[in-house]
């Protein structure tokens, strides 16, 4: 089969396709041509399209909004993380005061040290307090040692 022949097959096929829709008759009654009967169709693909288009940029327009209202609030929350990171630094300091006090309270009138009201200390590390240097939550505490008695 030559190509050309090919082409007029393919072509005639596609001509003959039945459509969704009965070609509406012309204006003036008369059945419409195969040329006005594909502008016509090629119209109504072209409308689709755009609407289709139309539709897909509100999507876009909508998932632009969503992102920047989730971008505002993520940055309240890493507001509100920074400000409980600076209330537990407070709180450390505020402890670690508080065991100095303790210990002083501990001497007999400030003086020495009475064996028999000795408690046990707190365990006092590096990791103690701090995050991870990753930007994570803090995730150790103080911890009471009874094991460790000078």
């Amino acid at each position: 089969m030559k190509a050309r022949e090919r082409l007029s097959i393919k072509s005639s096929c596609i001509l003959q396709m039945p459509s969704a829709e009965p070609p509406p008759p012309a204006e003036n009654g008369a059945p419409r041509s195969e040329l006005e009967q594909l502008q016509m169709r090629a119209g109504q693909v072209t409308d689709d399209s755009l609407e289709s288009t139309r539709r897909m940029m509100q999507l876009c327009e909508e998932s632009k909004e969503a992102g920047i209202r989730t971008l505002v609030a993520l940055d309240d929350q890493g507001e509100q993380l920074d400000r409980i990171e600076e209330g537990m630094d407070q709180i450390n300091a505020d402890m670690r005061e508080a065991e100095k006090n303790l210990s002083g309270m501990e001497k007999c009138c400030g003086i020495c040290v009475l064996p028999c009201n000795k408690g046990a200390s707190f365990k006092e590390d590096d990791g103690t307090w701090k995050g991870n240097d990753d930007g994570k939550v803090v995730n150790n505490q103080p911890q009471r040692d009874n094991k460790r008695r000078p």
